[in-house]
């Protein structure tokens, strides 16, 4: 593999728990030493992750995924990384003059299993431009160093190759992190956030905090559907819906947080418009299904595409990869609060 060992786990490893068998081999007499265990236990530091990058002689761009990236030195600026000695690559790393780190940002998760690949070209659709040495820089990444190649030592089924930086450069995006066989986004601990003195109990509720954010960020979506005449309700329902699957009165009533007979009467508006339909449950002809109708497509149509726009101008201000991790804080809550309620 092209991989350093400890990116493996992303392609389907699952993490098991540590454990070191003390039992004895009956020929050499030295106790058992669980690899996968080991290779579990050293996934459990969480690390960055790195694409580095070179040429062939002939001047191919090479380049495969690593996190075994680390520092060595200020004076002189040194770093690390080490290299399977399996690895088809190794001879022309080892032979490079320069190669470069590039430190991958949070949004770049595509990239890395790109270039971990065994199959394909890596290079195919990566923006790149052209470094010291006619290395290829990986853009939008949160960081480079480009090396001159300058020691290689020998570590046990790895080679350790030392880099002294000639030059780097950084860039303001949260980095991609990787940890116990999977990836992550890195953000601040609250301990490390500062903490203003006076803070009133309702700058940090959480109750308000939701309340207050949903208010300002719906404020100018809500505006342009006030423009259209169309009611938020008609929306929510329509968005539900945008998938074409029927649901019960009763389950579109908790995804749209209406009552159920609020809802009622807003359905029966809709159906008036031609926007939804009615039909009785094959199975249960208590229930009442509701579906989209070819009108109600074409409405929520544009609307979905002028709501995602709306998101993104919203979350404009996140840095890579916040907003994917807020929206999995707020999908936890929601399930967890389900589940209770």
């Amino acid at each position: 593999m092209d991989f350093p060992l400890d990116l493996a786990g992303a392609l389907g490893g699952r993490v098991q728990p540590y454990s070191m068998s003390t039992k004895e081999h009956s020929s050499g007499g030295k106790a058992h030493f669980d690899r996968r265990a080991f290779r579990n236990a050293l996934g459990r530091f969480p690390t960055g992750v790195t694409v580095v990058t070179t040429l062939t002689p002939d001047g191919v761009p090479i380049g495969l995924t690593a996190n075994s990236f680390s520092s060595v030195s200020l004076d002189p600026p040194l770093v690390l990384w080490s290299l399977a000695k399996s690895a088809s690559t190794l001879p022309i790393f080892l032979k490079a003059p320069h190669y470069a780190i590039n430190v991958l940002a949070a949004d770049q998760i595509a990239l890395s299993r790109q270039f971990a690949s065994l199959r394909g070209d890596r290079f195919k659709g990566v923006k790149c431009r052209l470094g010291l040495g006619g290395v290829p820089i990986i853009e939008g990444c949160t960081a480079w160093f480009e090396c001159h190649n300058v020691a290689r030592h020998d570590g046990g089924d790895h080679i350790i190759l030392v880099g002294a930086v000639e030059r780097f450069a950084e860039a303001d995006r949260r980095a991609l992190a990787f940890h116990v066989g999977g990836y992550h986004i890195t953000a601040h601990h609250p301990e490390s956030l500062p903490q203003p003195d006076g803070q009133r109990f309702i700058d940090d509720h959480l109750l308000y905090l939701l309340a207050r954010a949903s208010h300002l960020a719906s404020g100018q979506f809500h505006a342009l559907l006030k423009f259209r005449k169309i009611p938020v309700s008609h929306w929510r329902v329509l968005a539900a819906l945008s998938t074409g699957e029927a649901m019960t009165i009763s389950a579109l009533a908790r995804i749209v947080l209406f009552k159920q007979p609020t809802l009622t009467k807003v359905i029966d508006r809709m159906a008036l418009l031609a926007l939804v339909r009615r039909s009785a449950s094959a199975t249960d002809r208590r229930q009442v299904l509701v579906r989209i109708t070819g009108e109600g497509r074409r409405l929520v149509r544009g609307l979905l595409n002028r709501a995602k726009k709306h998101e993104s101008d919203v979350l404009a201000a996140c840095m890579a990869g916040e907003a994917a991790q807020l929206k999995a804080a707020l999908r936890a809550l929601i399930d967890q609060l389900g589940d209770a309620g």
